[in-house]
């Protein structure tokens, strides 16, 4: 079985979660931030998503109010989501392992996204986009997110 995680699980959890919870530190989670803030300015500017959409996406706990390809935009430059709007769970794995380096944190992710690869499965209208397949992907992950080690 592949290892399997995605950094947007990072950006879902560290973003959209008002309570965490102590397992993963708070200098993993400001180094992330720190790395995740450029892609975030970049891809809010291309498809004119503001701080405070954002800020009101975590104030309600969901991204419902999000333009997916702001997501797909995020995934694609993460590697979470390839340049044919799949989802790649090693290049996820990848990048979140710069990050979080507790295995069992990470084995956490890897659950959580074994259950969301059917994402890949699923018909989409926008192909290679990888909107849809992100707003998708994302769903379920917040399904999930009372599990993540945040």
């Amino acid at each position: 079985m592949s290892k399997f995680t995605c950094i947007v699980l990072c950006v879902v959890a560290a973003s959209l979660t008002k309570n965490t919870h102590a397992a993963i530190s708070e200098e993993e989670k400001e180094a992330f931030r720190a790395a995740m803030a450029p892609i975030l300015a970049e891809c809010s500017e291309e498809h004119g998503v503001s701080e405070k959409d954002i800020e009101a996406a975590k104030e309600s706990g969901n991204a419902d109010d999000i333009k997916p390809c702001f997501l797909g935009c995020l995934m694609k430059k993460t590697e979470t989501l390839d340049a044919k709007g799949l989802f790649d769970a090693e290049k996820g794995l990848s990048q979140l392992k710069k990050f979080i380096k507790d295995d069992e944190d990470l084995a956490k992710f890897e659950k959580i996204g074994n259950i969301c690869k059917s994402v890949n499965e699923k018909a989409v209208s926008d192909g290679e986009e990888g909107c849809e397949r992100a707003k998708l992907l994302l769903a379920c992950f917040l399904e999930h997110k009372a599990e993540m080690p945040f």
